[in-house]
């Protein structure tokens, strides 16, 4: 009998503690007295110079030229279309060379990614834009920047007055590239599901970002990286439920949604859309965009979130996270709207934390993906910039 008291009194207090451990988990999330642990990304000053060198290419082009970019890759076109402006020939000159150059760029991101280059070349067809073009030869880049071989012959692109090979021959050198992506996650399967899964969505990601004025692509980009995080750390759920489905993984404890959206974080949201004077207010306009329309609002708010046959209402609270955060930063003088590695890390560390500044850092949580470590923010940039998932434009 008195072994039996011991092991009853045993079994309550575990009880006792497994329940102390999970109210404190639950009013934790539920205060928002959890943060995430984040670091700075040791690409962190290379994005920031790329991102003023970038700029400062562009307003020289917008202030010397009348044409910043063109829906073609073709130079006879490009002339064509100059000409018709009734440009100089001086401007003629430097927008030619400046398209030599970076096909100098993609012929020599082909001998080490030809299936990169061939990704940035289908961008670069519809997109001329430098700013465009620069960052995806960057995420690039810092995949091979302890080739310094290679990187001297990029860099060399930057004053090339020819080419090995012509236009042509470019393209139809790399138009049909394959094999592995230098860009390790894309290779995996987690990914492979991921992308299917997300094209399901094309429709419903498209109309919010419309509704709200947002660039799809950067929701997309947070969305792969929640995605990839939850695939990688349920690996059981995966098995059974996500691969055979290939549908997105739907949080539903402490944080929700394809999204991943935390309570409070969506109460902040749905908070600032009602506050004038608040910093990540975003006009009128958008006011009533989260009104409920019953009294139990805790748990619609779970049920919008949490929908795994609608993620309108995930994407809809993420969208507008980003849409907050990046008025914040815009009402103290910085655009950061063409910074997706910066407004993924944002929307990764909260609120609370977003101070803007002249120097922001790029990091946040650590991403593991097959053993590979990444920080959300980079690995938002890596994905935004490696041409993958197209239908979601620049």
């Amino acid at each position: 009998m008195k072994v039996l008291k011991i092991i009853l009194k045993i079994i309550v207090y575990v009880f006792a503690v497994v329940g102390f451990i999970l109210t404190a988990g639950f009013f934790a999330v539920k205060f928002n007295l959890t943060t995430v642990v984040a670091v700075v990304d040791k690409n962190n000053d290379k994005y920031q110079e790329a991102s003023l060198k970038f700029s400062e290419i562009e307003e020289y082009q917008l202030a010397t030229s009348s044409v910043c970019s063109t829906s073609t890759l073709a130079i006879d076109d490009l002339e064509r279309q100059i000409v018709d402006l009734n440009n100089t020939s001086q401007q003629l000159s430097g927008l030619k060379l400046r398209k030599l150059r970076n096909l100098c760029k993609i012929s020599v991101i082909g001998e080490v990614a030809p299936v990169n280059a061939k990704n940035i070349l289908e961008v670069y067809k519809k997109n001329a834009s430098e700013w465009l073009f620069n960052q995806m030869v960057l995420a690039v880049s810092l995949r091979l920047e302890n080739n310094a071989d290679w990187q001297s012959r990029l860099n060399d692109c930057d004053t090339a007055e020819s080419i090995s090979l012509s236009e042509s021959e470019i393209i139809k050198k790399y138009e049909t590239a394959t094999g592995q992506n230098i860009f390790p996650w894309s290779n995996t399967e987690s990914w492979s599901v991921v992308e299917r899964a997300v094209l399901k969505d094309e429709a419903v990601i498209k109309k919010v970002a419309a509704e709200l004025k947002v660039d799809s692509r950067t929701i997309v980009s947070i969305l792969i990286v929640e995605q990839l995080r939850l695939y990688n750390t349920q690996r059981e759920y995966f098995e059974k439920f996500f691969k055979p489905l290939e549908i997105l993984a739907n949080a539903n404890k402490m944080a929700w949604g394809v999204m991943a959206i935390k309570e409070m974080t969506a109460i902040d949201v749905e908070a600032n859309l009602k506050n004038a004077n608040s910093a990540f207010y975003v006009g009128a306009e958008f006011r009533h965009l989260l009104d409920f329309k019953t009294n139990d609002i805790a748990r619609e708010r779970y049920d919008r979130l949490t929908n795994s046959r609608d993620h309108y209402y995930s994407y809809l609270y993420g969208g507008l996270l980003v849409k907050e955060l990046t008025a914040q930063w815009e009402k103290s003088g910085y655009n950061i709207a063409r910074r997706p590695e910066l407004i993924s890390t944002l929307f990764n560390i909260g609120f609370t934390r977003s101070k803007p500044k002249d120097n922001p850092q790029v990091g946040g949580s650590i991403i593991n993906i097959s053993g590979a470590d990444y920080t959300f923010g980079s690995l938002s940039h890596e994905f935004y910039y490696s041409g993958l998932l197209p239908q979601f434009g620049y």
